[in-house]
């Protein structure tokens, strides 16, 4: 049975066949001077890419097998027509627009691979018990993804990121039961927004001072942060992670402000 959303997918890959005819076609009446050259020589790496980029937006509809499979896929042909793009252009400035189109397709992987959703905190604090139970059911329901939740008992202040979940998408019924348990768990967090990589919460101290001092929100794949990080695996590749209970007297921390890297 064909779907709204098989229709809808059918019809975005027809359009941009069209398009990509259509950017073949004109690259034919380029001059055969060295740009002209260059572009109609990197013709089929750039719909390639161009391709992969919009199919990595649909790698997290597919089964986790398949989705491992397809990113594999889609990382050859990155690596693969990015090396010819530089072969084509060696020795000269490749154009912006192409620079432009590799960074899309790197952008769009990272998200397909790295990227889920994440919940940030709007009240002034909030402060979690231990996740024992949120975890047990996600998992006997057939979560098979990661998520990352607060240290129990530790402060998340307002603006932090407090939750992150992947491998899961909201409109499955699966999703629906994920996004509804989180939120719960945790309160005082806003609504879910998609993300292209999990980012941490860094407790920074500054000891002359007499202890912490800020918390830098850094993504996850930084290089490394100084800090006591307060967001913890509690679930990877569907499987419940060790997690030690509150320390008794953390939970009285005072207000930190909540800074962002650079990266960010």
């Amino acid at each position: 049975m064909t779907t709204t959303n098989d229709h809808d997918r059918a019809m975005t890959w027809a359009a941009l066949l069209g398009k990509w005819t259509e950017f073949a076609q004109s690259a034919l009446a380029l001059p055969d001077d060295d740009e002209g050259g260059r572009l109609k020589e990197a013709v089929p790496a750039i719909i390639t890419l161009q391709a992969v980029t919009h199919a990595c937006a649909e790698l997290g509809q597919l089964e986790p097998d398949e989705r491992a499979l397809g990113a594999d896929k889609a990382e050859m042909l990155l690596h693969k027509n990015a090396a010819e793009l530089n072969r084509i252009w060696s020795g000269e400035p490749m154009p912006e627009a192409i620079i432009e189109i590799v960074e899309d397709v790197q952008l769009a992987l990272r998200a397909a691979t790295q990227g889920g959703w994440e919940w940030v905190v709007i009240e002034e604090a909030i402060i979690t018990p231990h996740p024992n139970e949120i975890l047990e059911a996600m998992v006997a329901s057939g979560f098979e993804g990661d998520l990352f939740l607060p240290t129990p008992g530790v402060p998340i202040f307002q603006h932090a990121p407090a939750a992150f979940v992947r491998g899961v998408e909201p409109g499955s019924e699966l999703g629906a039961m994920v996004f509804e348990l989180i939120p719960a768990f945790l309160e005082g967090v806003g609504e879910p927004g998609p993300v292209p990589i999990a980012r941490q919460v860094y407790r920074q101290f500054d000891f002359s001072k007499g202890g912490p001092v800020r918390d830098l929100v850094q993504p996850m794949d930084a290089t490394l942060t100084p800090g006591q990080p307060l967001l913890i695996p509690a679930i990877l590749a569907g499987v419940v992670q060790p997690i030690s209970l509150p320390i008794p007297g953390t939970e009285h921390q005072k207000p930190l402000p909540v800074e962002f890297g650079a990266s960010e």
